[in-house]
């Protein structure tokens, strides 16, 4: 009867034990497994008969150990030898000693198992990170080879560096060389510029589950970042005065700031600036040819950064270095292909272009010119001669067209200009104005020609968008050629346009 009544004890004792945890904190909690541990062993020494007590008391210690440590488990042996002591009155030292070795046993092994569960916490976060590191460095390589567009190429860098799914840091700005190598350059930059404007993305982020290529096309549409891309954009960074900057681009290695050094003026420029307190500089560098910088920073959840962090970003920078060099060798090789070797204008292919993306539905007006009795030209003087006039005919264009106006070579000796957003009359301003400038010119032999100088003859035509930019094309030559044919040197519009 009285091992029921101490079984039923027992079970009262659990069950109010666990339920109470439920509803306090974790000093408390621990407080409430050592004190239902002691009520045990004093019903069980109530109830049955205390015979025991010195046994059960192994209990109370090794609870108190695994709640308190070794100090609560020092303890908890000095309370239960003097309790069993007062209560046998006699003094057992074997027993006393036993409890203290017990305590030391049960901490040892407890620090034995926390140290290996450290361990494997330890392994399964670099794995973690090893793994997050692999398929973000995938996203990003199969991001890069469906584009050699820059711009596209640097959000999805600094994408991949933010974005939650990816490395997760708060920041991320790239700088990089100008072309006379003593400078850098702020070219784009993702995150926010106040840690609250962060918290509102991520929450938006978490709300629709952005992925990678999400975010980028996400930025491209609705200009995320702009407040911090136009301070970045706006920033050129001389790498003539000793600063972390030039450091890091001298020795090609990154820099981990822990804290903001106050002599420093360009760090303290950057601090001002871009909120940066904490932050990492990478250099960008492929075959030993440094591009640039990356700088990463947690701006917004004060994240520490350490060299871990550093290597993590380390191969991504290598990458995007690879990257931006192919890409600039991409467009630049673009730019040659759209560009008249002679005349160093675009090219009848770049005309095309333009007209097929650019002006197939926008008002426009358009400048068809040749050069009147460049065959004869040609033929008196030589074709080396004739190319000399076609490039100083290229430059007078150039220097005669508005900001936004585009100058193509045709072929041979005829030449187009587009106009966009400009109305017939304006165009024919501008095209009177070659005109003139041309007649104006002393070009080598040009007394020769049958004028006693050498002229062009122009032909205009405009759209307002509504019309098949091709077929404008061929209303400006129809109207070259009534400027031909009504004795050169002018300008003829085609007016059903």
């Amino acid at each position: 009867m009285e091992e029921l009544f101490l079984t039923v004890a027992f079970i009262i004792v659990a069950f109010l034990a666990n339920t109470f945890r439920f509803f306090v904190n974790g000093y408390i909690n621990r407080l409430i497994f050592v004190l239902a541990t002691v009520l045990l062993v004093l019903l069980e020494q109530w109830l049955v008969s205390p015979s025991h007590t010195h046994w059960l008391l192994l209990f109370v210690i090794a609870a108190t150990v695994i709640s308190f440590h070794f100090s609560g488990g020092m303890i908890a042996a000095v309370l239960a030898s003097l309790y069993l002591w007062t209560s046998t009155g006699q003094f057992e030292f074997s027993i006393y000693a036993a409890y203290f070795l017990f305590a030391s046993s049960i901490y040892a092994i407890r620090f034995y198992v926390r140290k290996i569960r450290r361990q494997r916490d330890h392994w399964l976060e670099i794995l973690t990170i090893n793994s997050k590191q692999l398929n973000v460095t995938k996203d990003v390589s199969q991001a890069m080879q469906q584009t050699f567009n820059t711009k596209r190429l640097l959000e999805t860098i600094l994408t991949s560096m933010t974005a939650g799914h990816g490395l997760g840091y708060n920041r991320a700005m790239i700088f990089l060389l100008g072309e006379d190598r003593h400078q850098l350059k702020g070219i784009m930059a993702t995150g926010p510029v106040r840690a609250e404007e962060g918290f509102e993305i991520w929450e938006n982020i978490t709300v629709n589950r952005y992925g990678l290529a999400d975010l980028i096309d996400k930025k491209e549409e609705e200009k995320a970042d702009q407040l911090l891309n136009e301070i970045v954009q706006d920033m050129t960074i001389p790498l003539t005065q000793e600063s972390f900057l030039t450091n890091v681009m001298n020795t090609g290695h990154p820099m981990l700031i822990k804290q903001i050094d106050e002599e420093d003026e360009l760090m303290m420029h950057f601090h001002l600036k871009l909120n940066l307190n904490e932050f990492a500089v990478i250099p960008l560098i492929h075959h030993g040819e440094k591009s640039g910088v990356v700088i990463i920073d947690n701006l917004v959840n004060q994240k520490p950064l350490n060299m871990h962090d550093v290597d993590i970003i380390t191969p991504l920078a290598t990458q995007a270095a690879i990257a931006l060099q192919q890409a600039s060798q991409y467009e630049s090789v673009e730019r040659m292909a759209l560009k008249d070797g002679l005349t160093n204008l675009y090219n009848q292919r770049a005309f095309q272009q333009s007209l097929s993306e650019e002006f197939c539905s926008r008002s426009f007006s358009i400048i068809l010119l040749d050069i009147d009795f460049f065959k004869n030209y040609n033929d008196t003087n030589g074709h080396m001669l004739g190319n000399d006039v076609l490039v100083q005919l290229a430059s007078v264009i150039a220097t005669s067209l508005r900001g936004d106006d585009l100058a193509y070579r045709f072929g041979g000796e005829e030449f187009v200009i587009l106009l966009p957003d400009t109305a017939k009359d304006q165009a024919m301003m501008v095209a009177e104005r070659i005109r003139k400038k041309v007649e104006e010119t002393a070009f080598p032999k040009g007394e020769l020609q049958p004028e006693g100088r050498l002229t062009v003859s122009l032909g205009v035509a405009a759209s307002d968008g509504s019309m098949d930019p091709f077929e404008v094309v061929e209303f400006a030559d129809q109207a070259l050629y009534e400027a031909k044919e009504h004795g050169k040197n002018r300008v003829a519009v085609r007016q059903e346009v």
